[in-house]
Parts: structure tokens; sequence; C-alpha cells
């Protein structure tokens, strides 16, 4: 039971952590929307959005090695969701299955 709790303590850890480069990012945003029109504000909307998307494939990353399913409906992929076990005639069992928040598709 330990190993479960490590890494559910490293996955928090890793939650968190792009929550706060996250909020950073959003910060950042806030400032940026204040400055004047030019190079320097092209610059930054230019790296505000390649630390999106950076943010984001991480965290696609780590959910798929927790063995999150993924949609590849955008890049970086999104994290498909638990939304219930449901019976499968085609196999005759129980099978969780997963939707997409972006596109609803749904998989098992």
């Amino acid at each position: 039971m330990a190993d479960f709790s490590d890494a559910k303590v490293a996955f928090d850890a890793l939650k968190l952590g792009l929550g706060l480069f996250r909020d950073a990012i959003g910060l950042a945003r806030d400032v940026q929307s204040s400055l004047p029109e030019g190079e320097k504000k092209k610059a930054i909307t230019e790296s505000l959005a390649r630390a999106d998307v950076s943010s984001r494939t991480a965290e696609a990353q780590i959910a798929q090695s927790f063995g999150y399913n993924l949609c590849k409906c955008t890049f970086p992929p999104q994290i498909m969701l638990s939304v219930g076990i449901r019976f499968e005639k085609s196999s005759g069992m129980d099978l969780e299955h997963f939707q997409c928040a972006s596109c609803k598709k749904e998989s098992t």
C-alpha cells in the first residue's frame, strides 16, 4: 500500500506544480493585456502561447503515464475522464467508459 500512497503524493505534487504554473501564465496574461501594442507585447503573447501548450502537453504526458486515456481531437491531447462502467454485449463484460470533455467522444 505504500507504493500507491507514494504515487498519490507524487501525482498531487505534480498537479499542484502544474496548477501554479497555469496560475502564473494567467497572471502574465493579465499583465500582457495592459501593455501597449508593439514588439514586446507580441513576444510576450507568443511566449505565453508556447508556455500554455507546454503545460497542457506535460499534463497529458503525466496523465498518460498514470494510465489515463487520451483523446486526439486537439493538440495537446485531451485527458479522457471516466463516465462509468457499462455492460458491453460484444465482450460480455462490464467495461469502464471514458469521455473527452472537449469533443464528447467515448472510449473503453
